[in-house]
């Protein structure tokens, strides 16, 4: 069956009447005609029984209008659809964050003030070809500075989370030696991170006794300030610690930091919003990086 006969029989079993139908179709009448007995020769039923000048639908006729007509409905509905479907991608920036969460979450609300018709979807897939934008990191990546137009490198610091005890009140910096027989507390949730300080400890030549590991920033944050050890703080993490009962100290040795990478793809070449967020995502972190 071809899809204008679907459409002549949806035609004439909504109205009941071959030539009524014709002239909605713009067709004429015999095409109208022909068109449903080849349909009836082709199904090997009868579609239509006479009734008096008008038809009826037989009981295929109704079984097939029945299934027929949602599914037409539907199709005829594909072009409105996908406009808006292609409408929504256009309004949406789609963000792959492994680092720096915070930060780019809290960048996200800014700009949303700006443009609060815009759509965002945070997400953390380990393909990158479905996002317009990635945040990631490693230890050293091969340049400080912006790689393309498309790449920004960021070197955060990363500090060391300690009690404020009268032991830490006056440094300013700190050795990491100078902790190795404290305890240590891990933020986990954050990618690469743990194996990041584990390294850090290994090039201090210390053995870390870990009491405990959470997910949860807020949670690791309780736990320093609570006396219950220290604990790794990357700079972007909540834009530092702002928090009674706990200090955030520079490492002076060994140099502990890592490289943020934001990365714009071409996925949706045609978005205007994804270039404009991407420039002014890569401001915001690089004016908290240099303050």
């Amino acid at each position: 069956m071809e899809l204008y006969q679907l459409r002549y029989f949806l035609e004439v079993a909504r109205q009941q009447h071959v030539r009524n139908s014709a002239e909605t179709l713009h067709v004429s009448q015999p095409a109208v005609t022909n068109a449903i007995h080849r349909m009836e020769s082709e199904l090997g039923v009868q579609l239509f029984a006479q009734q008096g000048r008008s038809i009826r639908l037989t009981p295929y006729g109704k079984m097939l209008y029945d299934e027929l007509m949602p599914l037409y409905k539907s199709f005829h509905s594909l072009p409105d659809r996908i406009k808006n479907i292609r409408l929504h991608e256009k309004a949406t920036i789609r963000l792959n964050v492994f680092a720096a969460w915070f930060i780019v979450i809290n960048a996200i609300r800014e700009f949303h003030r700006i443009d609060p018709d815009l759509n965002f979807e945070v997400m953390q897939y380990e393909q990158a070809e479905l996002s317009d934008i990635t945040v990631t990191t490693v230890r050293h990546y091969r340049s400080k500075k912006r790689v393309s137009e498309n790449l920004h490198v960021y070197t955060e610091p990363v500090y060391l989370a300690v009690p404020d005890i009268p032991r830490f009140r006056n440094k300013d910096s700190i050795l990491l030696s100078e902790v190795a027989d404290m305890n240590f507390i891990h933020i986990s949730h954050i990618k690469n991170f743990r194996s990041l300080c584990d390294n850090f400890l290994n090039e201090a030549g210390i053995s870390p006794n870990t009491v405990f590991e959470s997910d949860d920033p807020g949670v690791v944050r309780f736990m320093i300030c609570d006396k219950m050890g220290v604990g790794f703080w990357p700079k972007f993490t909540s834009f530092g610690i702002k928090q009674e009962g706990i200090l955030l100290k520079k490492i002076e040795k060994p140099e502990c930091s890592r490289d943020i990478i934001i990365e714009k793809h071409n996925i949706n070449s045609d978005n205007i919003h994804v270039q404009v967020f991407y420039e002014y995502l890569t401001r915001y972190i690089e004016f908290y990086s240099e303050s």
